[in-house]
């Protein structure tokens, strides 16, 4: 999948035809463990899937979100810290917060929120790369760097 320029590799994991969450990475043996991890920290079982037309659906949903500032909805499933994804998710187009504001908000540990963060299961549509320090520096973005990032900043502005 191309994502803004940036080749990368996704698989979708889905349960009855509903997508319950995405990995990607620079390669798909990473992607793979990408997905592993999301799997175990949110209890999710499902169907892993690499497929095309599910690679259309998720560029869509990135346009929708970074282009034109959708707010994505997470599926009814109960991933493990959802409060904090969707208080992510009211986050603006071209704005940021930081990572202790969505924790406070969120009701939960800073660290924990870190945590989170690394097992997004929708990444980018749960735009936590809208997340900055305090002194407002790019910190993270787990998998794919904070040049993406960055990108991602500068295409919302």
């Amino acid at each position: 999948m191309n994502l803004f320029g940036i080749d990368v590799k996704v698989i979708f994991l889905l349960r009855n035809d509903d997508i319950l969450a995405y990995a990607w990475h620079y390669s798909n043996d990473k992607a793979m463990t990408h997905m592993e991890r999301i799997k175990e920290f949110h209890g999710i079982e499902g169907e892993v899937k690499v497929d095309g037309d599910l690679e259309r659906w998720l560029e869509e949903r990135v346009r929708e979100v970074v282009i034109d500032g959708k707010r994505f909805s997470l599926p009814d499933f109960g991933y493990r810290y959802r409060e904090a994804y969707e208080e992510i998710a009211r986050i603006p187009k071209g704005e940021t917060r930081t990572y202790s504001e969505i924790a406070r908000r969120a009701g939960i540990k800073y660290k924990d929120l870190l945590v989170a963060l690394m097992r997004n299961p929708f990444q980018i549509l749960i735009p936590c790369h809208r997340l900055v320090t305090k002194k407002g520096t790019l910190m993270g973005f787990y998998p794919l760097g904070k040049d993406v990032k960055r990108r991602l900043l500068e295409i919302e502005k």
